[in-house]
């Protein structure tokens, strides 16, 4: 399981702290850093832990699978011209339907 190391940083200029992210694999690498907006170190893990429940939530859940687009319902007078087509092809001729009484 992949462990983020996190370091919060006073910005000296602003006198705020913001939050660096580092690469779970090379944590050397600097993966993310905030801006410096948070006004005490513990808003800025309150800060994170809040960026990170609102990235988790608009995942999808494991057990939903991906929507498709539905067909959409071809037309009576399609499916008819389709039939036609492959009644043609196979030497058919067309016949009538009887009508019902």
């Amino acid at each position: 399981m992949a462990q983020f190391r996190v370091e919060f940083v006073l910005d000296q200029a602003s006198g705020k702290y913001l939050a660096e992210l580092y690469n779970p694999e090379n944590q050397q690498e600097l993966l993310v850093r905030t801006e410096a907006l948070y006004p005490s170190q513990a808003a800025a893990v309150l800060g994170l832990v809040q960026l990170f429940k609102d990235a988790i939530l608009q995942f999808p859940a494991p057990d939903t699978r991906a929507r498709t687009q539905p067909k959409q319902k071809r037309r009576r007078a399609d499916r008819v011209k389709t039939k036609i087509k492959a009644r043609k092809k196979a030497g058919r001729k067309k016949t009538s339907r009887k009508k019902r009484k």
